[in-house]
């Protein structure tokens, strides 16, 4: 049990650290998720704020509520891109992903172990 090179303990710590990694990253897909989510239902807000806002005629608001729209639709500009980044966030973060296990594989079978996870 004291060998540094042993077959069966070596596949198990390759498995601990894949499953450490599924952790980390579902974890990781779970906070972006969630800003999504949050970055939807303030944009939802924002376009019920704005359509609220544009049932009055132009010519009857003030130069505030004018301004007061254009800051809306600045903000709900701002969203899409923040949602936008989300998205490209999550994109990269699976390619990266997919090197790491790349990366693992190559150890384990330069090392001589089967890639069976289960």
């Amino acid at each position: 049990m004291g060998k540094k090179d042993d077959p069966k303990l070596m596949q198990e710590w390759f498995k601990l650290v894949q499953e450490k990694n599924a952790m980390v990253r579902y974890e990781s897909e779970l906070m972006i998720f969630a800003r999504e989510l949050e970055l939807e239902d303030r944009q939802s807000r924002l376009q019920q704020e704005l359509r609220e806002r544009m049932a009055v005629e132009d010519h009857l608001k003030t130069e505030e509520e004018l301004s007061e729209e254009k800051k809306i639709l600045n903000e709900m500009l701002d969203v899409v891109e923040q949602r936008d980044s989300l998205v490209a966030l999550l994109e990269e973060q699976r390619l990266r992903e997919k090197e790491e296990d790349k990366d693992l594989e190559a150890v384990m079978l330069s090392k001589g172990f089967s890639l069976n996870w289960s």
